[in-house]
């Protein structure tokens, strides 16, 4: 049943909501009817379908006439170069729930959010994809933009420190002269002069005059320690003799200028790039061109073992629906003890593997099972194993996980899910087999006779027959031997036109059995009276199994015994 909403230019719009079914039926709508933009507040959680994924945003269908668009930052906290990936994980027709950001009732505009911090729900793009989020992107833009405006300032600084030095040196040179020129026993000391501090001093004239106040309080020293009637002496800051010429004075502190000027020349070129040339690019280009190659020829190799996450994220994109991938990019994970990793690659999987694909889906579903019965706890297996029988045919996901407890050797779990199972499908013949199977690996018996008991009472009559000789061959495959012979005896002379139960006999006894027993069962069947064509069937396995274990007398007795019975059935058609 459905409701017809409109039916115009040959389209007709229908509707399954409950409310316009059933009207009478006053129950709770999940999601409200959105009609027109009126219906829509700000800060109201909505319900959509993907429309489409164009370079200004995702635009999200609320009704058939209302369209609302989410910009690309709103839709994840990630940030996504190529917006391709949105069309892998926000395909057309995507059920989500958004946050209405803005109503523009004049323009018909709805913006809307998918932000986690908005919705309350997971974000549309998984963690595992290792994106950068917006928020590192914008500081790293801003670190960028900062040593990019501290760059000119450390030039000039570095410009007007070294112009300050020089400066300094030329000032030293000629108070050093001034010193040579003073008279030799002037006794009165000259007055320091003040000279004024600068903002962007730095720092180095300063430390002379420190030093002229020191050089002037040794000399007070001195003067005070003098004997009488003694000449003053000279003191200079530096090594100096009489007999050295101004012009040697000159030389080291203009050779020390000359040499800081070149020393700069030399940096300067190397903190600049140098401009290649158009050969240099052309090889340059070349070998990068060459190392694509190689690449592209590794990746092309079909021979060649996924060797990281980004070869298991190229081999699941061209192959999304092939389970074997999936689980060989969790086990990649697990190799490396990442445990959320492999958990979260096994969730991708039940999202990207299409709902046709069954069978792929229940192994990725096995797989987590296994995985929380390995690394997690039993809430966190007993939450997966509750999901996966939402999701799966329930009978399976009971028996894999039977078997994850066996194989784990968690046995008074798995005795506890069988009980489980012949209370929830005691119409089902393989859960009887499979927890006979389990019991007899346990090395209970007797357990097994009892359950075969419970089995003939719990299934119809026409599984009887069925059911026995499959006990009985799993009692013969765990060396129960004597009471799977009862079995089948008891079947066989109950029903004995049943063929297919005493072909499975003769098979298992040809395994297990002594020759003695096998011919016993030969003779047996081929004195029985069935139709010619099943009668030939078994001579003619009576005939093989002589000629491989017996001699060409029991091989002779045989053909006898087969031409006797076709004479006999010859003279009965005669007459």
């Amino acid at each position: 049943r459905c409701y017809i909403l409109s039916n115009e230019n040959g389209k007709i719009q229908l509707s399954l909501r409950q409310s316009r079914l059933n009207p009478k039926i006053s129950s709770k709508v999940e999601d409200v009817e959105i009609t027109c933009i009126k219906d829509v507040k700000k800060g109201q959680l909505v319900r959509g379908y993907v429309k489409s994924i164009t370079p200004s945003g995702v635009f999200f269908g609320l009704s058939t006439s209302l369209l609302g668009r989410i910009q690309f930052q709103n839709v994840s906290p990630y940030f996504v170069q190529k917006h391709s990936l949105y069309e892998k994980y926000l395909p057309e027709g995507k059920l989500l729930t958004a946050k209405v950001l803005s109503v523009n009732g004049k323009e018909k505009h709805i913006e809307l959010s998918l932000l986690p911090k908005d919705t309350g729900m997971p974000s549309v793009l998984p963690e595992s994809l290792g994106l950068p989020q917006y928020d590192a992107e914008e500081q790293k833009r801003e670190a960028d933009d900062k040593e990019k405006s501290e760059e000119p300032k450390l030039k000039t600084k570095r410009r007007r420190g070294n112009s300050e030095s020089g400066q300094e040196k030329i000032k030293l040179h000629w108070r050093l002269a001034k010193v040579r020129n003073c008279s030799f026993w002037e006794t009165k000391p000259k007055k320091r002069k003040i000279y004024p501090t600068d903002e962007n001093d730095s720092g180095i004239e300063v430390y002379y005059r420190e030093e002229d106040d020191q050089e002037e309080e040794a000399a007070k020293q001195i003067s005070k320690i003098r004997k009488p009637h003694e000449a003053p002496r000279l003191q200079v800051s530096m090594g100096f003799t009489w007999d050295e010429d101004m012009n040697a004075m000159d030389i080291p502190v203009l050779n020390q200028k000359e040499e800081s000027s070149e020393s700069e020349e030399e940096e300067d070129p190397q903190s600049k790039l140098k401009k290649k040339t158009k050969k240099e690019k052309e090889l340059e280009k070349q070998k990068k061109e060459k190392e694509l190659c190689k690449v592209e020829a590794a990746l092309m190799d079909p021979s060649r073992q996924p060797q990281s996450a980004d070869d298991f994220d190229r081999l699941v994109l061209s192959s999304p629906n092939s389970s074997i991938l999936w689980l060989q990019y969790m086990a990649f994970h697990l190799q490396a003890t990442e445990i959320e990793k492999a958990r979260a690659v096994a969730e991708r999987a039940l999202k990207t593997i299409s709902f046709r694909e069954e069978q792929e889906k229940l192994n990725v579903w096995v797989a987590l099972l296994n995985l929380e019965n390995m690394y997690g706890t039993e809430e966190t297996l007993m939450k997966v194993f509750e999901r996966a029988v939402q999701y799966n045919e329930p009978l399976k996901v009971f028996q894999h996980l039977c078997d994850i407890y066996a194989s784990s050797e968690k046995y008074k779990q798995a005795e506890e899910l069988y009980h489980t199972m012949l209370k929830r499908f005691r119409q089902e013949k393989s859960v009887w087999l499979k927890y006979a199977s389990f019991l007899l690996k346990q090395g209970q018996a007797e357990a097994t006779h009892r359950l075969l008991e419970r089995a003939l009472k719990a299934l119809p009559t026409k599984e009887h027959v069925d059911v026995i000789s499959r006990f009985a061959q799993l009692e013969f495959r765990f060396e129960d031997t004597e009471h799977a012979k009862a079995l089948f005896e008891n079947t066989l002379s109950s029903y004995p036109k049943r063929t297919d139960i005493w072909s499975i006999y003769m098979d298992i006894m040809i395994k297990h059995g002594s020759q003695k027993e096998v011919r016993d069962i030969f003779e047996r069947v081929i004195h029985l009276s069935l139709a010619p064509k099943k009668m030939k069937f078994f001579f003619k396995r009576y005939l093989d199994y002589e000629k491989k274990f017996g001699t060409a007398e029991s091989v002779l007795a045989v053909k006898k015994a087969a031409l006797e019975y076709v004479e006999t059935k010859s003279s009965l058609t005669d007459t």
